[in-house]
């Protein structure tokens, strides 16, 4: 620990060092000629890598802005096999009165290697521990058609110890299996109680304890393919209750999403460069998800662990922009989307987008009769070639222009060299 805190001692002050050598050659314009890249090098080394870091960010949707600190730690390579120990901890809480906690490692060995084109990749054993103190979240009721005027709010405090073992095969594909610990309490407001009961929002007052075990299977293309790229996951998860009331359930999984980008034509620049020139570092994105929860005999899904659409949901993915924040909820849901995104000046990159979704009690809900969309535009900011923040404008569903942001310092960069196969750390949250 002392030497990662040394080596970032030495890399910021490298960089700061650089900046005063920028200035004193050729003051603010010297800087802005070279794009701010010597000031965003300070800000990577600041926020992100090895060390002790500031974090600053969202815990969860309409938690506000979290500030912490993050400690990641590069600990050990050993020889005979090759290993990689990688860990993060932080600790962040918000003016609201959220707060969350956690560590993860990441442990990576080299004694089986697959290549695909462009990486090489080895089997890695995940393990994590995180708490979440989410202090008013908003319940609208079940369903596709609910009301915002039926608003209430409830207190959720949510602890999961997640080991996942990822095994490389080849061609972009992986198998991974899993075995997660997962405890969550509700405590409804005295408006939630009058207003749902337990027939409309099982697991009203419950504090139930899972016992979550899960296949998973991801394909990410390797390398892109005239422009194109894309990747895939398909999971089954059993969510067995052992503590709290009849609350088993089984959950699949599945997400696909195809990007084109024509920086990555090889022909674009001699054979259209007036295409390059106009759409820039561009990508379009086409995006699904599906998520199906089935209760087991006289079981029910918790409301609390139903996924959901509109703006953001609890693990801050963004489907359904123009509704606020956790506006749908049901034991299913599907949605779409297509982006198109353009990075204008370094950091900062543009996106247009329009999306669609519906979620169900059934299966046979998720069609594609009135489902609601949304449309939009925003901005994102990136760090170490990573989104770090995100602001959106969306219309759409007669609900008004909501304003949607997040962001995650934490997770801007790994501070291992993917490219040589090793791990890189995402953070914790």
């Amino acid at each position: 620990m002392i030497r990662d805190l040394r080596t970032q001692y030495r890399d910021l002050s490298f960089e700061l060092c650089r900046v005063r050598e920028d200035y004193n050659d050729g003051g603010l314009r010297g800087m802005l000629e070279r794009q701010f890249g010597t000031v965003q090098d300070v800000i990577v080394d600041v926020f992100t890598g090895r060390g002790l870091h500031p974090t600053a960010g969202t815990i969860v949707p309409q938690s506000g802005t979290a500030l912490g600190l993050a400690l990641n730690n590069e600990w050990h390579i050993t020889e005979d096999p090759h290993i990689r120990f990688t860990t993060s901890a932080e600790g962040r809480a918000s003016a609201n009165g959220f707060w969350a906690v956690g560590a993860v490692s990441h442990m990576q060995f080299d004694w089986y290697r697959t290549y695909d084109v462009g990486s090489l990749r080895m089997p890695q054993i995940s393990v994590a521990i995180k708490h979440f103190d989410l202090r008013e979240m908003p319940f609208f009721g079940l369903g596709n058609q609910t009301s915002r005027h039926d608003l209430a709010l409830f207190e959720l405090k949510e602890t999961e110890a997640p080991l996942l073992v990822d095994f490389p095969v080849a061609y972009g594909l992986t198998f991974s299996g899993q075995l997660t610990g997962l405890q969550a309490a509700s405590d409804p407001s005295g408006t939630f109680v009058n207003r749902f009961s337990e027939s409309s929002a099982p697991g009203l007052r419950a504090s139930t304890t899972h016992v979550v075990p899960g296949l998973i299977m991801t394909y990410r293309s390797p390398d892109p393919l005239y422009g194109l790229s894309g990747e895939a996951r398909v999971s089954y998860e059993a969510y067995q209750a052992v503590g709290g009331g009849a609350f088993s359930f089984d959950r699949y999984e599945a997400r696909a999403a195809v990007h084109y980008g024509i920086e990555d034509q090889p022909f674009a620049a001699a054979t259209f460069p007036y295409v390059r020139a106009l759409l820039g570092s561009s990508r379009i994105s086409g995006e699904a998800n599906l998520v199906i929860s089935d209760p087991r005999s006289h079981n029910r899904v918790p409301f609390y662990l139903q996924p959901t659409l509109g703006g953001g949901d609890i693990h801050n993915e963004n489907w359904l922009r123009s509704y606020t924040d956790y506006r749908f909820r049901a034991p299913s849901m599907v949605a779409y989307g297509v982006t198109y995104e353009r990075r204008l000046i370094d950091p900062v990159g543009v996106m247009v987008f329009a999306q669609w979704g519906k979620v169900g009690e059934h299966v046979g809900d998720l069609d594609f009769d009135r489902m609601k969309h949304s449309i939009g535009f925003g901005f994102t900011i990136r760090l170490g070639g990573r989104s770090v923040a995100e602001f959106s404008f969306a219309w759409g569903g007669g609900e008004g222009m909501q304003v949607y942001s997040t962001g995650n310092t934490n997770n801007a960069i790994g501070f291992g060299a993917r490219a040589a196969g090793t791990v890189g750390l995402r953070g914790v949250f």
